[in-house]
């Protein structure tokens, strides 16, 4: 053990013959947490986008007045014809 204290052994990658599987894309070879975290996002931002969509579309609402307009007078009384302007 003399003249290798505080050294380490050289790091060797793996060999051809024990990788399996090597997977191309966006978080390939990542924990199946991840993809969930991915897709929870994704949906967040769909679902804020799509709520916001209607939140906008429900705001130009046309509004119809189905009564007579009142008439200048105390509020909560109706002022009778013979008396009006």
């Amino acid at each position: 053990m003399s003249g290798t204290k505080g050294r380490s052994a050289p790091q060797r990658g793996p060999e051809a013959d024990q990788v399996t599987v090597v997977r191309v894309g966006h978080g390939a070879n990542c924990s199946s947490i991840g993809s969930v975290v991915d897709t929870l996002f994704v949906s967040a931002t769909v679902g804020a986008a799509v709520f916001a969509a209607v939140v906008a579309a429900l705001r130009t609402e046309v509004v119809k007045v189905v009564g007579p307009a009142p008439r200048a007078g105390k509020p909560g009384r109706p002022v009778p014809p013979e008396k009006a302007p």
